[in-house]
């Protein structure tokens, strides 16, 4: 049996028989293998006691003929202790028809009449310490593999937990990372808006005209169907479009443009100039410096500061340009007829200072965002405190603060959250305690 066949290591074999002679004979024949490891007994009884502390016994050969105890008997028994031994039972020829109807009782795997050829008695040893050991590989790698599948499995749960675990992980910090963007926006916003807030304390003749422009120009833009990550640049540049002009001389912004001198009027357009220079120091306010460089361009190319024409000006700039002329056109008439009155007098402009396309947008949009102006039977005017504020109210007409800070626009319909933070304010920079709102005229008789 060669290595590839079998296995390197040694085999135990049992001999059991109660001829001293018989077993001495065997032994000698089969220690002449350097592959087997042989032990010897005189009987079955013997024989179990030597399997009880060598279990591993892969080749057991007993003689049918024994006191006490027959082969048959013993291989039965010794089946119970060591069952993956093969066995092997010795007879003579006068017993093989007693022993034959036996042999199943005992699992044996061949019967060797004595006296045995020692060729043959070899061969079939050979033969069976190869199944035992074939057996006993094959548990041995069934016993590998089964362990190595446990450990796989175990591998892959801890493997399967790490990704669990990482993957949480990274859910939280890709919600944290995204509640601090939002938040960032957030704050960007509101600071832009804060910094509208200042650009419209410098132009006390056109109050909350930045936001107003700039929730006109979200609307025409929405109407024309820009995609929605265009909205927040266009609204910031239209919140920014005149912060050029914190720093300009009172008297070029009190004086209509007509009576400005030549000096003064050039003046006063390098505002556009100078609110992109002071945005282009922020990269992120870049693009928006461009818009506010190109909202005072006129489609005809009679515009500044670079005499740009018709689509050469950004969409964005004609957007504002569009919106900023008819919300200072609004202030020219009274409340009740200023939407009409401002529409009909931005008729003129079209296809001259303002892109024609943009008419038809406006127009609608105007009626949905001002509709404000529109006080019909239907609505009464009340004027409240702070504390009498309650939520659908509409504000009548701008808020500000004490020291001037507009707070809410005029059209601005009350939430819980605005009416907190009017409190707030009031509490902080105190202004006039009655503030004008409408409210539905039938909910207010209910």
């Amino acid at each position: 049996m060669s290595e590839a066949d079998g296995p390197e290591a040694e085999i135990k074999i049992l001999l059991v028989d109660d001829e001293v002679n018989i077993t001495k004979a065997l032994r000698r024949l089969l220690m002449a293998e350097e592959r087997f490891d042989v032990y010897t007994a005189d009987s079955g009884r013997a024989a179990l006691e030597i399997l009880r502390e060598e279990p591993d016994v892969g080749v057991i050969i007993s003689d049918q003929r024994m006191p006490e105890m027959t082969g048959v008997e013993f291989l039965g028994q010794a089946r119970e202790l060591v069952p993956d031994a093969v066995r092997i039972l010795l007879t003579g020829y006068a017993d093989i028809e007693a022993s034959i109807g036996a042999i199943n009782q005992g699992a044996v795997f061949r019967y060797l009449t004595t006296p045995w050829k020692d060729d043959e008695l070899l061969e079939v040893v050979s033969e069976a310490a190869r199944n035992y050991w074939l057996v006993a590989e094959n548990k041995r790698l069934n016993a590998l593999v089964a362990k190595q599948n446990q450990e796989l499995q175990d591998w892959n749960g801890r493997l399967k937990q790490r990704v669990l675990d990482q993957t949480s992980q990274i859910r939280e910090k890709s919600d944290a990372l995204a509640e601090s963007n939002q938040h960032l926006r957030e704050s960007f916003s509101e600071t832009i808006e804060a910094l509208a807030g200042l650009i419209e304390m410098r132009d006390r003749r056109a109050p909350g005209h930045s936001r107003n422009v700039a929730e006109l120009v979200t609307a025409i833009a929405a109407n024309l169907e820009l995609p929605d990550e265009e909205l927040p640049r266009l609204r910031s540049a239209s919140l920014l479009h005149d912060i050029g002009k914190i720093g300009m001389a009172d008297k070029l912004l009190v004086k209509p443009a007509d009576d400005l001198s030549d000096e003064e009027l050039k003046a006063y357009q390098n505002h556009a100039v100078r609110g992109q220079t002071a945005l282009d120091t922020v990269p992120a306010l870049r693009e928006i410096g461009v818009l506010v460089r190109h909202h005072h361009e006129r489609f005809d190319g009679g515009g500044f500061p670079d005499k740009l024409k018709g689509e050469q000006i950004p969409l964005g700039a004609r957007l504002i340009c569009a919106a900023d002329m008819f919300e200072r056109k609004l202030l020219q008439f009274p409340a009740e007829d200023a939407l009409d009155s401002a529409l009909k007098e931005l008729q003129q402009e079209w296809g001259k200072s303002l892109d024609p396309k943009l008419r038809l947008p406006l127009e609608v949009v105007a009626r949905e965002v001002y509709s404000h102006l529109d006080i019909s039977a239907e609505v009464l005017e009340l004027k409240v405190s702070p504390k009498e504020l309650e939520a659908g109210m509409q504000l009548r007409h701008d808020l500000y603060s004490g020291t001037g800070v507009l707070l809410l626009k005029q059209g601005t319909v009350f939430n819980q959250s605005s009416i907190d933070a009017v409190k707030r304010c009031f509490m902080i920079d105190p202004f006039e305690r009655e503030i004008s709102v409408l409210v539905d005229r039938s909910q207010q008789l209910e």
